[in-house]
């Protein structure tokens, strides 16, 4: 990977001692078979996240429903965390952030047209740990999926300090992986599976592109509203070819529909929605009108290296709590 090359390092004095470019190589090595996995690479961003809008303390509470599907990943990171030693080196908090980052530069190096250069973050240490890292009790409020565009803002205004473009372009992590019903009720990609382990701006020019309508992935008593749309596709099929007399298979791609999901909280950047208290929308894609947002998704859409820039200030934010926590300098190794 080239993220040895392009990560930066600052070090801790206090607490943890100075990272060197050989302890993070081992952990490079540690990390390698989960940042390589299309499966884990989106869970560890997801984790980054959620452990940020909680402070960036090294905490999960797995009990709460919104961090379902969380724990498996996190186990996976512990041992990798113990075996390797690594609390003589930095904190769970810095490690989860590490991987966070090491899994994005990852899904760039899967991503055709999208260079290193253009992911403009940096590693830095000082994060602290809960007193019973890895697991909290404490419950932190998670955005909800049923959000009009005011109120996604604020909670990223509020969380974070963010601006709308920060806003609005952190949310194109939802590019990377998808909702599984077991964990959040919803279900689907943001993207078409082939590319739901790029990182790239797709996810906002299906939004504006394609003709959505809602659904419930849910059930009368516990629903789920989403927003739903249709791509084509392909599949691994098989067609005869040769002789009559002997004829063989050949394998090729062939077409097949797929249904892409977009959650309230994504589709209010682009359109004004009408939310009732189960997230049904009042009105559709061809009444509700465009939100504040929309010029922003617009704006995503057509330049990738504009959300880049803009995704890479968000993710910086975040990764600091919003400021709160302290972070040392950065410094050449």
């Amino acid at each position: 990977m080239i993220l040895k090359t392009l990560l930066v390092v600052s070090c801790l004095t206090v607490a943890v001692q100075c990272i060197t470019q050989s302890e993070l190589n081992k952990i490079d090595e540690a990390l390698q078979p989960l940042v390589s996995s299309r499966k884990s690479a989106p869970v560890l961003v997801r984790l980054a996240f959620h452990d940020c809008v909680g402070g960036c303390d090294g905490c999960i509470n797995v009990n709460n429903p919104d961090n379902a599907g969380l724990k498996p990943i996190i186990q996976d990171l512990e041992a990798i965390y113990k075996s390797n030693g690594l609390k003589f080196v930095l904190s769970r908090a810095d490690f989860w952030a590490y991987a966070g980052q090491a899994a994005l530069r990852q899904t760039v190096d899967w991503t055709k047209g999208v260079e290193q250069s253009e992911l403009k973050i940096s590693f830095q240490t000082g994060r602290v740990d809960c007193p019973t890292s890895p697991y909290t009790k404490a419950d932190v409020e998670l955005p909800s999926s049923n959000l009009n565009y005011e109120q996604l803002i604020e909670f990223y205004d509020t969380r974070f300090g963010m601006t709308d473009e920060q806003a609005v372009a952190l949310m194109g992590a939802h590019t990377l992986g998808y909702a599984h019903r077991q964990n959040s009720g919803f279900s689907g990609m943001w993207v078409p599976k082939e590319e739901s382990f790029q990182f790239n701006n797709n996810y906002y020019k299906y939004m504006q592109e394609l003709p959505w309508w809602q659904r419930n992935a849910g059930n009368n008593t516990d629903p789920r509203w989403q927003w739903q749309a249709t791509v084509m596709g392909t599949q691994s099929a098989s067609r005869l070819v040769g002789d009559l007399g002997k004829p063989t298979r050949r394998p090729i791609r062939a077409p097949k529909p797929e249904y892409l999901m977009s959650l309230n909280a994504d589709f209010c950047m682009l359109m004004d929605l009408k939310l009732n208290k189960d997230g049904f929308s009042s009105c559709n894609i061809g009444n509700c009108g465009f939100s504040d947002g929309a010029n922003l998704v617009k704006k995503y859409a057509e330049s990738q290296s504009l959300w880049l820039e803009k995704f890479s200030e968000a993710f910086t934010i975040m990764q600091s709590n919003g400021g709160t926590v302290k972070l040392w300098p950065v410094k050449p190794v």
